[in-house]
């Protein structure tokens, strides 16, 4: 395969259709079965005011923001790579994070620690599907703390590290709307989205879910359908794809946002937000 081939998603496409669906659009055979499997109850619950918290959660995400290097070399960066399990598939329409699970990378490796796992109280029930899947259950989040506290523990774990999560949007929608609600803000570091990298790197993949990239990258799928889990394989992803753009030439962030720019600078926001 050439350097200059790879596959060019129409991410303003995708985009729209999806803040089109999660809005009340009209859904498909395959939305339509999941709202059976994960039924929501209207809009997200609001976050609890606590003044104090909100403080510390803008002044940790102002103090990242001004330790970004935007032009760190990929090879040499440390990154955070997350997952979140939620009550189901429509952040914006009453679903909520139940837990969230993050491991580092530093020189090339997954660290055993620090980790990051925390469950969280939605505030509503687990919807029994969910349950089956994700083995938490309501009875394990009664005690747990609420998302805020949670998300300025995730922030203060990340700092200014690149993220990486397999399917970003998706978390980063759950995670963005709390914060939002409470601050105004959202999170500021790059993000990488190893479903749009896998995608633009092995076009020829018709599957992107982590259990068919295990056959191909030969990745362990202990612990799938655990936020620490997943991020662990998402992790292993990762590094199996830093290699393939490094003989591609793509060594920095600035290179890996031209990747997805579709030439077009102005555009390079979906992989690295």
């Amino acid at each position: 395969m050439g350097n200059n081939s790879y596959y060019k998603p129409d991410f303003h496409r995708l985009n729209r259709e999806a803040e089109r669906t999660d809005s009340g659009g009209s859904e498909g055979p395959a939305e339509k079965l999941m709202a059976r499997l994960f039924p929501n109850s209207g809009k997200a619950g609001s976050i609890r005011h606590d003044p104090e918290l909100f403080s510390r959660l803008s002044e940790i995400i102002s103090e990242t923001g001004k330790k970004i290097n935007w032009n760190q070399y990929l090879k040499s960066a440390s990154y955070v790579v997350f997952d979140t399990e939620t009550t189901g598939f429509y952040p914006y329409r009453g679903d909520e994070i139940i837990s969230i699970g993050a491991v580092m990378i530093e020189n090339g490796r997954i660290l055993d620690k620090p980790f990051f796992y925390r469950l969280v109280n939605p505030g509503r029930t687990v919807p029994g599907a969910v349950q089956k899947i994700t083995g938490t259950t309501d009875i394990m989040l009664k005690d747990k703390p609420e998302i805020g506290p949670v998300l300025l523990d995730f922030l203060t774990f990340c700092r200014s590290r690149i993220l990486v999560a397999h399917n970003a949007p998706f978390d980063l929608a759950f995670i963005n709307i709390k914060l939002g609600e409470a601050i105004g803000r959202r999170i500021v570091n790059p993000v990488i989205d190893t479903v749009l990298l896998t995608s633009a790197l092995f076009y020829q993949v018709t599957d992107y879910s982590l259990e068919n990239l295990a056959a191909h990258f030969d990745l362990d799928l202990q612990g799938r359908h655990n936020a620490l889990g997943d991020a662990r394989i998402a992790a292993s992803l990762f590094l199996k794809l830093l290699p393939v753009l490094e003989a591609k030439g793509v060594a920095d962030l600035p290179k890996l946002a031209r990747l997805f720019a579709d030439m077009d600078p102005r555009k390079g926001y979906p992989l690295i937000f």
